[in-house]
């Protein structure tokens, strides 16, 4: 959430800052929906081999998928997807729309969550296909939202609310129960989806959200007072309005740039982002920061170091 609270700071046009912080808002919630989502699975004591993954990032080639929770047995494997959908859910059989109706009768438009559980359940059964061609997937989509309520949704929809997950779970292992997996097999499926994890990268935000990077506010962040702007005076950064000192106030405004704006900075777009006019300064500073160095001459560029 850092780089969404570093965005609300540094944009500049009032309209985009309401947008940003629904969006934060939002984001808030579903992490919220996804923890009460792992501590109802906690309550579920099954006498049979069960390993909870969370937030499980897998790619095969440019196919790349976030899966909030893979429940690993050793019959099935399970997708459940977590939405923090509030008020009266709708599904349109013929058009299959997904959508809402707020208490005060607005209906407002979402995506539908079926077709990113059914992309994820594909997604499982060819990731391990290959190595286990008999393994099973099933998945659900799970209204995390204590206000949320079902509706209306076509028969075939694997939409629940939270309180009825764990008999879900325990009614998709008994559907597949005839498909034991040894031992062994199941604890490769477990190492593999623990070495196989790849970070899963987001866009620069203003790419993400198609905000034009001249909506940003530039300038060293103050980490006393907050205020963007700080002097740049011989080797350190000072604050005008705080008069705090820091000689590395400028490490956590790159690492805005690099979420707000682009994964890679020159030495120009260091000075024009920091207010640093010496470009033999900003080299040291750069240099002097942990980063990676990519170039050399006028086309040199810095990135971040993968973890």
């Amino acid at each position: 959430m850092s780089g969404h609270n570093a965005l609300l700071k540094r944009v500049s046009n009032d309209q985009i800052g309401e947008f940003i912080m629904e969006e934060i808002r939002k984001k808030d919630a579903g992490i919220r929906g996804e923890n009460r989502l792992m501590q109802k699975l906690g309550e579920l004591k099954m006498a049979v081999p069960m390993k909870l993954f969370s937030n499980v990032s897998l790619a095969l080639g440019e196919w790349k998928v976030q899966i909030d929770c893979l429940v690993v047995t050793n019959c099935c494997l399970i997708v459940l997807e977590s939405k923090n959908y509030s008020d009266n859910l709708y599904v349109d059989e013929e058009t299959e729309d997904f959508y809402k109706i707020t208490r005060a009768g607005e209906e407002i438009s979402l995506p539908n969550p079926y077709f990113q559980l059914m992309n994820h359940i594909r997604f499982v059964r060819t990731f391990f296909g290959k190595d286990f061609p008999d393994v099973q997937v099933a998945g659900a989509v799970i209204m995390t939202a204590k206000s949320s309520r079902i509706r209306k949704k076509p028969p075939h929809y694997p939409f629940y609310q939270l309180e009825g997950m764990n008999d879900k779970v325990i009614q998709f292992y008994n559907h597949f129960k005839a498909y034991k997996l040894s031992s062994s097999a199941l604890q490769l499926i477990e190492q593999k989806l623990r070495a196989d994890q790849t970070p899963f990268t987001y866009p620069p935000l203003c790419e993400h959200y198609h905000i034009s990077p001249n909506e940003i506010i530039t300038g060293v962040e103050c980490p006393a007072c907050g205020v963007l702007g700080m002097k740049r005076i011989a080797t350190t950064w000072k604050c005008m309005v705080c008069m705090k000192s820091d000689r590395y106030a400028h490490v956590s405004t790159v690492n805005d740039y690099f979420s707000l704006i682009k994964k890679e900075i020159t030495n120009k777009e260091f000075r024009r982002f920091c207010g640093v006019e010496s470009k033999y300064a900003a080299s040291r500073m750069l240099n002097s920061m942990d980063l990676e160095a990519h170039g050399s001459g006028p086309s040199r560029y810095f990135t971040q170091k993968k973890i």
